[in-house]
């Protein structure tokens, strides 16, 4: 695992936050990852996974030491070399992601407490030109 980018958040990123990261995935690209981490152990609360060799989304959350059920998207507008925008917004009740403005998957929490996500890092192959976090109104 290669972190490309991590930043806290100690008054919790949700609901309301919305986190746009825009990259670019190089030539030798799998896969890589957008986590969101709670504070206090190590559960993630959302993991997006968009894979390359199977054109897949998969998020899924880390909780009491295992991974829960995976949900994928097979919808896969991302490809190798090309420029993309990766848009998660959270609501009261689910992770809402946006790739270049359409609407690709709806995750529902599995954790109780929003204001326990705390961390996002991205991780693995993916090359970041910048990442925004910022408050939104519930839409």
């Amino acid at each position: 695992m290669t972190l490309r980018f991590e930043v806290s958040c100690p008054d919790g990123l949700c609901p309301g936050w919305s986190i746009i990261l825009k990259g670019e995935t190089p030539a030798e690209a799998s896969k890589f990852e957008i986590n969101f981490l709670c504070d206090r152990d190590d559960r993630i609360a959302f993991h997006l996974n968009p894979c390359f060799t199977e054109s897949d989304i998969i998020c899924n959350s880390y909780m009491a030491n295992h991974w829960g059920q995976e949900e994928r998207c097979s919808s896969f507008p991302l490809g190798i070399e090309e420029p993309f925008q990766i848009e998660i917004y959270s609501d009261n009740d689910n992770f809402h992601v946006y790739i270049d403005e359409t609407k690709v998957m709806q995750y529902k929490h599995r954790v109780e407490d929003l204001k326990t996500i705390t961390k996002v890092q991205v991780v693995n192959d993916v090359n970041i030109s910048s990442l925004e976090m910022t408050k939104k109104h519930f839409y």
